[in-house]
């Protein structure tokens, strides 16, 4: 199992010098095509996801972490960007519908 990146351009260094093969994306259709190749990758089993990255295939992520089980999918800050954390509280109210 491997990882796989995709990326912002400032973001996306960082990841290639730790080895991890990684997509740079700066439009939507630059995201798009970066998912489809990651999904075609046969070992990746963690998909990290910059914020930035995030952002043009939100309703694809929100597909992909709700209904598949392969691949884990990491949103993560991008470089220079404060951290929008979501609690866990509206994880679950996002995932189950309940409130904790």
């Amino acid at each position: 199992m491997t990882f796989f990146c995709i990326a912002d351009k400032e973001s996306s260094l960082g990841f290639r010098l730790a080895g991890v093969e990684t997509r740079e994306v700066s439009t939507r259709s630059d995201a798009l095509e970066a998912l489809k190749v990651a999904l075609a990758t046969e070992d990746a089993g963690v998909l990290l996801v910059t914020e930035k990255a995030a952002s043009f295939l939100r309703a694809e992520l929100n597909n992909l972490m709700y209904k598949n089980q392969k691949p884990l999918i990491l949103e993560l800050p991008s470089r220079g960007e404060a951290a929008k954390r979501r609690s866990v509280g509206d994880c679950l109210k996002d995932i189950i519908g309940v409130s904790a």
